[in-house]
C-alpha cells in the first residue's frame, strides 16, 4: 500500500466533493441575491445529482473498456470551475447548467479514482478505500461551512475559491498520475495472482446493490429527518438538531478508515454485517429516550455504522466485478444521490400522513433489510 499517493488521491477527492458539499450552504445567498423560491432553490439542488448519479456508472463502463486515468484530473477541474463560474452568473438557466456540469464533473472524478486506488492499495484494499472515501467525507461536511463563510466574507465573488481549488488539484493530478499508475502497475504485479481469471459475479453484485441502495437510504433520511425529529418528537431545542448532524458527519470523517482497517483482517460482508447490528440498534434507540447525552451517543453510532461500511462496500463491488472495477466503483460510489433521493420523499410522505415518529418506525427495519443483505455476500479474493 502506498500512502503517499493514497494520502493524495484522498485530497483529490476532497476537493471534488466539497463543491457539491457548498452547494447547500450557497443556496441561502443564491435565494436571496436572487430572488428565488424553494422551489427552485431545491432545483439547484437537483441539477447537482440527477445526471450524476446516472452517467457515473456509465463512465465506469466506458473506462473498463479503455483505461483514461486522466478523467480524474478533468473530472476535478470540471467540478471545480463550473461551482466557481457560479459567481459570475445571475440567470437561474445559467446556474443551474453550471450546478449540472459540476455533478457531471463529480461523476467523471470517481470511477477512474477508484480503479487507480484500487492498483495503490496492494493487500489493504479496504483500508486504502477507506482513505480515499475519508477525503469526499470530508467535503460533503466542510464544504456547507466553506462556502456560507466565503460568500460571508467576500461575497458571491468568493465562490471563485472553489475554481482555483479546481485548478491546483486538478493540475497536481495530471503532473502526478504517470507516477501513479506506475506505482500502482508495480504494486499490482507484486499483489496479483495471474493466473486466476478475472469474472464478473453479476448475482452477487445485484445483492450488494441492494445493500448500497439501503444504506444510502439511510444516510439521506438521517441528514433529512434527524434535526426535525429532535425538535418536533423530542422536544428539544433547534441547535440540537444542527449538532446532531454535525456529529454524524464528523464522526463518519473521523472512523471511516477503521471499517476499511478491519475489513482487511476480518472481511468485508462482516464489517458491513455489524454495520448494519449498530445501525439497526441505533434507530431502534431512538424511540426510547429523550436525554441528550444519549441522542448524540446514539447519532455517533449511527454515524460510524454508516461510514464504516464505505470502504469495504466499494472493494466488495470491485471484487465481484474484477472484470468492470469502473463500472463497480460508479455504482458503489454514484447510486447514493438516486436512491437517497427516491427514498427520502417517500418517507416525507409518512411523516406528513402519520407523523414524524413513523419515519423513525420505519428506519431500524430498512436497516434490518440491509442486515439480511450481507447473509447473502460471500467474500472473493
Amino acid at each position: 500500500m502506498n500512502k503517499k499517493y493514497l494520502y493524495l488521491m484522498a485530497a483529490g477527492h476532497f476537493s471534488c466533493d466539497i463543491n457539491t458539499g457548498a452547494l447547500p450552504g450557497l443556496l441561502p445567498f443564491l435565494v436571496v441575491m436572487y430572488g428565488m423560491d424553494y422551489k427552485l432553490a431545491a432545483g439547484l439542488m437537483f441539477a447537482s445529482s440527477f445526471l450524476s448519479s446516472i452517467i457515473q456508472p456509465l463512465i465506469g463502463y466506458w473506462s473498463d473498456k479503455g483505461s483514461s486515468p486522466y478523467l480524474m484530473g478533468i473530472g476535478i477541474l470540471l467540478s471545480g470551475l463550473s461551482l466557481g463560474s457560479v459567481a459570475f452568473i445571475s440567470d437561474y438557466i445559467l446556474l443551474f447548467v453550471a450546478v449540472t456540469i459540476m455533478g457531471i464533473g463529480n461523476a467523471i472524478f470517481h470511477p477512474e479514482a477508484a480503479k487507480l486506488v484500487n492498483g495503490l492499495a496492494g493487500d489493504n484494499k479496504a483500508l486504502s478505500m477507506s482513505i480515499f472515501s475519508t477525503g469526499g467525507s470530508a467535503g460533503f461536511c466542510l464544504g456547507p461551512m466553506v462556502g456560507a463563510g466565503i460568500v460571508t466574507l467576500c461575497g458571491i465573488h468568493g465562490v471563485m475559491f472553489f475554481g482555483l481549488i479546481g485548478i491546483i488539484m486538478g493540475g497536481i493530478s495530471f503532473g502526478l498520475l504517470p507516477r501513479m499508475r506506475r506505482m500502482a502497475k508495480f504494486i499490482s504485479r507484486k499483489t496479483t495472482d495471474d493466473s486466476t481469471e478475472r469474472t464478473n459475479d453479476w448475482s452477487a453484485f445485484s445483492r450488494l446493490t441492494v445493500f448500497v441502495i439501503v444504506r444510502a437510504a439511510l444516510y439521506t433520511a438521517l441528514m433529512t429527518f434527524l434535526p426535525l425529529y429532535c425538535v418536533a418528537v423530542l422536544g428539544q431545542e433547534k441547535a440540537v438538531g444542527s449538532v446532531s448532524i454535525t456529529i454524524l458527519a464528523l464522526v463518519g470523517i473521523f472512523t471511516n478508515w477503521m471499517g476499511g482497517y478491519a475489513a482487511d483482517r476480518i472481511g468485508n460482508s462482516l464489517v458491513l454485517r455489524l454495520g448494519m447490528v449498530i445501525m439497526a440498534v441505533a434507530l431502534a434507540a431512538f424511540n426510547f429516550t429523550s436525554n441528550l447525552i444519549f441522542i448524540y451517543a446514539i447519532v455517533a453510532a449511527a454515524g460510524f455504522s454508516l461510514y464504516a461500511c464505505v470502504g469495504p462496500m466499494v472493494v466488495l463491488g470491485q471484487t465481484y466485478l474484477a472484470k468492470n472495477i469502473g463500472m463497480a466503483s460508479g455504482v458503489t460510489l454514484g447510486i447514493g444521490f438516486s436512491a437517497g433521493g427516491v427514498i427520502a420523499p417517500m418517507l416525507g410522505w409518512v411523516a406528513d400522513t402519520y407523523g414524524l415518529r413513523y419515519v423513525f418506525y420505519i428506519l431500524p427495519i430498512m436497516a434490518v433489510i440491509g442486515l439480511l443483505t450481507t447473509f447473502t455476500l460471500k467474500e472473493e479474493h
